[in-house]
C-alpha cells in the first residue's frame, strides 16, 4: 500500500513539473525580463559609484537622470505586471481550495504548479520593488545634485563691467589684439574653387529670383477691404511684404541652402554658415513684422488698433530685430571664440544694455497696442525681470543674466506666436460662423444652416484647438524656464496615461480626442439631418411627420455622439445606474417640471397635435408655431414677438389649432341693418359680395357654399351674419377686412342703412335742485329764467311725448 502511494506522489510531482514547464515557463519571459532587471540594477550601482567620486557636471547629471528615469519606468511596469500576476495566481489557488485527502491527482498537481509559480512571482515582485526603491532614491539624489550645480553655476561671479571698463581705459589693448585673426581664419575655412563658383552661381540665381517680376507682381495686386475679409487682407499684406524683401531673402536663402548641401564636415565654414542662417531668419522676421503691423501699399492696415500706433510699434520691433541680429553674430557664432575676452565681455554688456532698453520700450508699448489694462502687472513683471538681468550682467553674474534675459525673450516670443495663432484660429471660426467666403457659404448650405445659425460642434472644436495651442505654449514655457527631461517625460506621461483623483481616472489626451470626436459627430449628424430633410421634402409625406422624423433623427444623432464621445473619454457606463438614481432623487425633489416638459415634448413630436407653421391659440397667446423643441415650443405672434411656451402647457391645457388637419377655415362677418330694410336684398347683396372675393370657396362638394343667417332682432338693428369658407385660414383677418370694406361700399350704393345704438336722456328736477342757500344759511327759491318752461309730466310709458 505504501508503494502505491509513493508511485502516485511521484506521478503527481512529474505532472506538476510538466505543467509548470509547459504552461508557465512559456509565459515567464513575456511577463518578467530578468536580464533587463539585472542590467538596470547594475546601471544604478555604477551611477552611485560615480556620484561618490563627485566628478559629474550638469550635462552628465542630466544624462544620468534620463537613464535612471527609464529604469524607474521599467521597475514600475514590472511591479504592476507581477502584482497583477500574483493576484491572478492567488485567485486560482483559492478556487482550488485546501488540500483534502483523496482528491484527484490532477487537482493536486495543478495546486503544486500554481504554488511554485506563485513563489517565483513573489520573488520577481520583490526584485522589481527593490529596483523601484533604488531608482527612486537615486533619482532624488541626482535631482538634488543637479539643482545644486545649476544654482552654483548661476551664482558664479566674474569681473564686473565697470571694472572691465576701468581696466580697458587704463591700458587698452591694440586693435590687432581685439580679434585673434588666425583663429578666425580657422573658423572660416578654405573654399575650393568649385565651392566658390557654386556659391557665386547660387548667389546670382538668388539675386535674379529676388529682382525678377517684382514690379509686375506689385502692379497686379489689388487692395482688399479688411473689414469685410480680414483673412485675405492679412494674406495680401504678407505677400506685398515678402515681395519687398524678396531680394535679400532669396540671396540669404541660397546661401543657407548652399551650406546645407555642402555640409559642415570636419567643422568647416561654421562662421559663414551661421551668418547665412542668421541673415535668413532676420529677413523672415522683417517680412512678418512689416506684413502684420505696417503693410506697404497696396495692402492696407488690417489690425484693430490705430495705424499710427501700429507703424510706431513696427519701427521699434525692426530695431529690436536688428539688435538681436548683432547679438547673434557676436555671441552665437564662432566669432565669439576668436575675440579678446575683455572685448567680448564689454561688447556683451553694452549690447545687452541697448537690447534690454529696446525690449522694455517694446513691452511698454504693448498696453497701448492692445488697450487692455489687465496686462499692466505682467508688463511690469517682464520689465523688472529684464532690469534685474541687466544689473546681474553689469555686476558680473553673467550666467544668471543670460538665464533671466534669455528666459524673458523666449517667453515673449512664445506668447507672441501663441497670440497670433489663437487670433488666426478664432478668426477662422468666426468666418465659418458668418460665412464670409464662398466655400464657407457652400458648407453652411450643405449643412442647411440659416444666416444666423451656428455650425454644430464648432464650439467644441474651437475650445479644443485653443486649449491645445495654449497647452503647447505652456509646455514650451516650462522648457524655457528649466523643466528637466524627466519632468517633460512625467508631464507627457500624465497627458497620455492620466492621473487619478480619488476613484476617478482622468486622461487629458483621451478627453481631447473625445471632444474632437464629439465635434465631428455633431457636424456629421447635422449634415445627415439636413440631407434627410431634403429627401423627405420630395416624398408624399405630411409636413409635421417630416419635421418630427427630422427632429428625432437629430436628437438620436446628438445622443449617439455624446455616448461615443463618453466611451472614447473612458467613461464607465456602469456609473449610469448611480446617475439614474441621482436623477430620480432630483426629479422627486425639484425637477418635475423639467421632466414633465421633456415627456410632453416627446408626445408632441410623436402625436403631432401641433406642427411647425400651424396657427394656434394658447390662452391669450395667438400666433404661428416656429419651433418645437424637446422642452418648449416657440410661438411667433402677429406682433412678431417670440413667445416660449413650456410643452406641458400644450399637453395639459386647451389649445386651438386652426390648421391641424387642413388649412380650410370659416370667416364670420356680422352686420346689422336698420328696421324697415328689405331683408332679401340684404341677403342677396351679402352673397354676391362673398362670391366676388377670390379666396372664398364655393361650388365645392366638400366645403359648404357661402350663406347668410338672420340672427336676431336687435335693439336698433336687424342682425345678419355672413359665413364663408376660405382655403387658407391664416388669411382670415385679411378676408374679414376685405368683406367689411365691400359690404360698406355695397350698402351705401344700395341705400341700406347701418344703424347705430341711440338713447334719449330725460333729466327730472327735484325741489332741492330749485333752491339755493344764502350767506346767512337761509334757503331761498332759485330764480327762474324768463325763457324757461316747466318740464312736461312723464307719460305712463316713461317716455317724453313729442314737442
Amino acid at each position: 500500500m505504501s508503494l502505491i502511494k509513493l508511485i502516485k506522489r511521484a506521478a503527481i510531482l512529474a505532472c506538476a513539473s510538466l505543467m509548470l514547464a509547459s504552461g508557465t515557463a512559456g509565459a515567464k519571459p513575456e511577463n518578467f525580463d530578468a536580464g533587463g532587471l539585472r542590467q538596470a540594477q547594475q546601471s544604478i550601482s555604477d551611477i552611485e559609484k560615480a556620484l561618490k567620486q563627485d566628478i559629474a557636471d550638469v550635462t552628465q547629471l542630466q544624462q544620468w537622470l534620463a537613464e535612471v528615469d527609464g529604469d524607474r519606468q521599467l521597475a514600475q511596469s514590472c511591479v504592476q505586471s507581477q502584482e497583477t500576476k500574483a493576484k491572478a495566481l492567488k485567485s486560482e489557488v483559492d478556487a482550488l481550495g485546501p488540500l483534502i485527502k483523496g482528491e484527484s491527482w490532477q487537482i493536486t498537481s495543478k495546486r503544486y504548479a500554481l504554488e511554485r509559480e506563485q513563489a517565483q512571482t513573489a520573488q520577481n515582485l520583490a526584485n522589481c520593488r527593490l529596483l523601484l526603491v533604488n531608482s527612486n532614491a537615486l533619482y532624488k539624489t541626482l535631482q538634488t545634485r543637479r539643482s545644486e550645480q545649476l544654482a552654483s553655476q548661476l551664482m558664479i561671479r566674474g569681473r564686473g563691467t565697470l571694472s572691465l571698463m576701468a581696466a580697458f581705459a587704463a591700458s587698452p589693448p591694440p586693435y590687432a589684439d581685439w580679434v585673434h585673426w588666425p583663429d578666425l581664419r580657422d573658423h572660416l575655412g578654405q573654399l575650393s574653387p568649385l565651392d566658390s563658383g557654386l556659391l557665386a552661381l547660387m548667389s546670382a540665381f538668388g539675386l535674379i529670383a529676388g529682382l525678377l517680376g517684382r514690379r509686375r507682381l506689385q502692379s497686379r495686386l489689388r487692395p482688399v477691404d479688411a473689414a469685410r475679409d480680414r483673412g485675405r487682407a492679412i494674406a495680401l499684406a504678407l505677400v506685398v511684404s515678402l515681395n519687398r524683401y524678396r531680394p535679400g531673402l532669396a540671396i540669404t536663402g541660397m546661401w543657407s541652402l548652399f551650406w546645407l548641401i555642402a555640409g559642415q564636415q570636419d567643422d568647416q565654414w561654421p562662421l559663414l554658415a551661421a551668418l547665412s542662417y542668421v541673415l535668413f531668419v532676420y529677413h523672415l522676421a522683417l517680412v512678418l513684422i512689416r506684413g502684420m503691423l505696417d503693410p506697404p501699399p497696396p495692402a492696407t492696415h488690417h489690425l484693430h488698433f490705430a495705424p499710427e500706433l501700429s507703424h510706431h510699434f513696427a519701427r521699434i520691433l525692426r530695431w529690436l530685430t536688428f539688435n538681436a541680429l548683432i547679438g547673434l553674430i557676436l555671441f552665437a557664432t564662432p566669432l565669439t571664440g576668436a575675440m579678446n575676452e575683455s572685448v567680448i565681455l564689454l561688447a556683451r554688456s553694452l549690447w545687452g544694455t541697448l537690447f534690454v532698453a529696446n525690449l522694455i520700450a517694446t513691452i511698454w508699448l504693448i498696453r497701448r497696442l492692445r488697450d487692455k489694462s489687465g496686462i499692466g502687472p505682467i508688463r511690469l513683471a517682464f520689465a523688472l525681470a529684464l532690469v534685474a538681468g541687466l544689473v546681474a550682467e553689469w555686476a558680473g553674474y553673467r550666467n544668471l543674466s543670460q538665464f533671466i534675459v534669455g528666459g524673458v525673450v523666449y517667453t515673449l516670443i512664445v506668447l507672441l506666436l501663441t497670440w497670433l495663432l489663437v487670433t488666426l484660429v478664432n478668426d477662422l471660426f468666426n468666418s465659418l460662423e458668418e460665412g464670409r467666403h464662398p466655400w464657407e457659404q457652400r458648407l453652411r448650405s450643405r449643412l442647411a444652416l440659416r444666416e444666423d445659425g451656428f455650425i454644430p460642434g464648432l464650439f467644441w472644436l474651437r475650445m479644443l484647438l485653443n486649449t491645445a495651442v495654449w497647452g503647447i505654449a505652456a509646455f514650451a514655457l516650462l522648457r524655457i524656464w528649466g523643466l528637466s527631461v524627466a519632468g517633460q517625460t512625467l508631464l507627457l506621461h500624465y497627458l497620455t496615461h492620466g492621473f487619478t483623483l480619488g476613484k476617478i481616472s482622468i486622461v487629458p489626451s483621451r478627453i481631447a480626442v473625445a471632444l474632437l470626436v464629439l465635434a465631428l459627430l455633431l457636424s456629421l449628424g447635422s449634415w445627415a439631418r439636413s440631407a434627410l430633410d431634403q429627401r423627405l421634402s420630395h416624398a408624399r409625406m405630411e409636413r409635421g411627420a417630416r419635421e418630427a422624423a427630422v427632429a428625432i433623427t437629430g436628437y438620436l444623432a446628438a445622443i449617439a455622439a455624446g455616448l461615443i464621445a463618453l466611451s472614447v473619454a473612458g467613461f464607465n457606463f456602469q456609473n449610469l445606474a448611480l446617475i439614474a438614481g441621482a436623477l430620480s432623487v432630483g426629479i422627486g425633489f425639484g425637477l418635475q417640471n423639467i421632466v414633465n416638459n421633456f415627456v410632453s415634448g416627446l408626445i408632441l413630436l410623436f402625436e403631432r397635435p401641433i406642427r411647425t407653421g400651424d396657427w394656434i391659440t394658447v390662452g391669450q397667446i395667438e400666433g404661428h408655431v416656429r419651433r418645437i423643441s424637446i422642452r418648449s415650443t416657440q410661438i411667433q405672434t402677429f406682433d412678431r414677438a417670440d413667445v416660449v411656451v413650456p410643452n406641458s402647457d400644450l399637453i395639459s391645457g386647451p389649445v386651438t389649432n386652426w390648421m391641424l388637419r387642413d388649412t380650410f377655415g370659416r370667416v364670420r362677418v356680422p352686420v346689422g341693418v336698420a328696421y324697415g330694410t328689405d331683408t332679401q336684398l340684404v341677403k342677396e347683396t351679402l352673397l354676391a359680395l362673398a362670391h366676388e372675393h377670390p379666396q372664398v370657396i364655393f361650388d365645392d362638394s366638400a366645403i359648404p357654399n357661402p350663406y347668410v343667417l338672420f340672427m336676431s332682432f336687435g335693439d336698433s338693428s336687424l342682425n345678419f351674419e355672413l359665413r364663408v369658407y376660405i382655403r387658407d385660414v391664416s388669411n382670415r383677418l385679411s378676408v374679414l377686412s376685405d368683406l367689411n370694406f365691400a359690404i360698406d361700399a355695397a350698402f351705401r350704393k344700395a341705400g341700406i342703412a347701418i344703424p347705430f345704438p341711440q338713447r334719449d336722456i330725460h333729466i327730472i328736477r327735484t325741489p332741492q335742485d330749485t333752491a339755493v342757500v344764502d350767506a346767512d344759511d337761509n334757503v331761498r327759491p332759485m330764480p327762474q329764467s324768463p325763457a324757461a318752461e316747466p318740464p312736461a309730466p312723464p307719460t305712463p310709458s316713461g317716455q317724453t311725448p313729442p314737442g
